[in-house]
């Protein structure tokens, strides 16, 4: 599959930290979906097309693994790979570092469904399919 990974920076705001001083686990998403855009986006597909067109990208499914605390002010990098295209799902495997060492702070994976307006599950449009490079069924 997808080889290329998209790199998105990001900066650890104040609210996003915890009384602990680090940044609160259930951004890492939120920055995923940072890296997904961008990489949508990057590829020429920008998510308001696909709204445009009547599609939707639910998350069907989300993983992360912490490694190391991000903190206020730290600059992360969010990697982002495109690493399966089916019909109706696409999986992205992120990874965030801390731009300044590239230490490895959180890595995962997030899949995607395809839906109409209605909610329900309907193929990727075939033009994105053969942009992000479709694996199968």
């Amino acid at each position: 599959m997808s080889v290329h990974v998209w790199d998105a920076p990001v900066r650890v705001r104040y609210a996003e930290t915890d009384q602990m001083g680090f940044a609160y686990y259930a951004h890492a998403l939120i920055w995923f979906e940072v890296g997904r855009t961008s990489c949508l986006r990057d590829r020429g597909y920008p998510y308001t097309r696909f709204e445009e067109e009547g599609y939707r990208l639910p998350v069907i499914e989300a993983h992360v693994k912490y490694r190391a605390p991000a903190r206020y002010d730290d600059v992360l990098i969010v990697q982002t790979r495109i690493v399966e295209v089916r019909v109706s799902r696409i999986r992205f495997e992120n990874r965030i570092v801390r731009a300044q060492d590239r230490k490895l702070l959180m890595e995962g994976e997030v899949v995607l469904a395809c839906v109409n307006s209605a909610g329900r599950p309907v193929r990727i449009p075939e033009d994105l399919r053969d942009l992000l490079g479709a694996t199968g069924e």
